[in-house]
């Protein structure tokens, strides 16, 4: 791009950002309900994995049809899609047996350390130095950790689960990262969906656990199924491609912190006997969310740095 063009450059639209950040908080507001459905729905994790997957899939083709954009396989990157897509199945189950066997509230928080994780697991995948810095906030989180793990003695399970569920979601997003700099995300998040659908189906078959049809099932998990397949992953899905739009990558991080946020309250509101903590716990959650801000607002200010525009040349 020429010093004029640079120089030419639009500035973003205030409405636009403004609408942009709406839609993020509604966004990362949604996310916070796929905990809640976990426990809502009476049924084991893997049979929510699955009809999610399945719903999601039809939900994006939809979408992918409606936006125009097209979902061919012919892709040299298709089998690493399937790959990140067996990570994600594995992600979604850990999760959903966290709650199964822990809380929505344990669950969530656990899941929160994945923004961490991806600190960890970058540097090893771009050949980067960790800093002592992200090692300092690593030490914090994982006292955290074990704070909340020595407190919920009940929970211990679900804890392990939920970390490693989160460990699982920084490794897809690292891979993520990378293959959405030469592909559609909308083609990407399908293929991921539909992998994870095909392989938890075969498995489900051949162990003669298939669940029932939607329409045979009862009307809160029919309700809680079409809610997570269509809202909470598709609509949020899209969203979160269109906001990237308009917000920095540091903006959305720090707002995709609030999920657990919302989790906790809205499972408090639901279930106040078993989603309560111990006061400890939420001491944890907060030391959690508070390095993982810290480090986002690091990043922030060496990538500005980083990228600092030199003055234009006279004449």
């Amino acid at each position: 791009m020429s010093q004029h063009a640079s120089s030419a450059r639009v500035a973003p639209d205030p409405k636009l950002r403004t609408n942009a950040l709406i839609l993020l908080h509604l966004t990362v507001f949604i996310w916070g309900w796929t905990g809640i459905l976990g426990k809502w729905i009476d049924q084991s994790a893997l049979h929510i994995v699955y009809i999610r997957c399945a719903i999601a899939c039809a939900g994006l083709f939809v979408v992918a049809l409606w936006m125009r954009r097209s979902l061919s396989p012919r892709t040299p990157d298709l089998g690493r899609y399937m790959f990140t897509g067996l990570i994600i199945l594995a992600h979604w189950i850990t999760f959903y047996l966290a709650i199964k066997r822990g809380s929505a509230s344990v669950a969530v928080a656990c899941l929160s350390t994945s923004t961490f994780f991806t600190a960890m697991i970058t540097p090893f995948w771009t050949k980067r130095r960790i800093s002592g810095f992200e090692l300092g906030l690593g030490a914090v989180i994982i006292a955290a950790l074990l704070l909340i793990f020595g407190l919920e003695t009940e929970y211990r399970e679900g804890i392990m689960l939920g970390t490693l569920s989160a460990l699982l979601s920084a490794v897809f997003n690292v891979l993520n990262g990378e293959l959405v700099q030469r592909g559609d995300a909308m083609r990407i998040g399908f293929y991921e969906l539909l992998t994870a659908l095909v392989v938890l189906g075969l498995w489900l078959a051949w162990a003669g656990d298939l669940p029932i049809p939607i329409w045979k099932m009862s009307s809160n998990d029919l309700i809680g199924h079409l809610v997570l397949g269509l809202v909470c992953t598709t609509f949020a899905f899209t969203a979160g491609i269109h906001v990237l739009k308009q917000l920095t990558p540091f903006t959305v991080i720090l707002t995709v912190n609030l999920e657990p946020v919302y989790t906790i309250l809205i499972a408090l509101m639901i279930w106040p006997e078993s989603e309560r903590m111990h006061p400890g716990s939420y001491i944890g959650i907060g030391l959690i969310l508070a390095c993982i801000s810290l480090n986002g607002w690091r990043q922030r200010r060496l990538n500005t740095r980083a990228v600092k525009p030199k003055p234009l040349a006279q004449g």
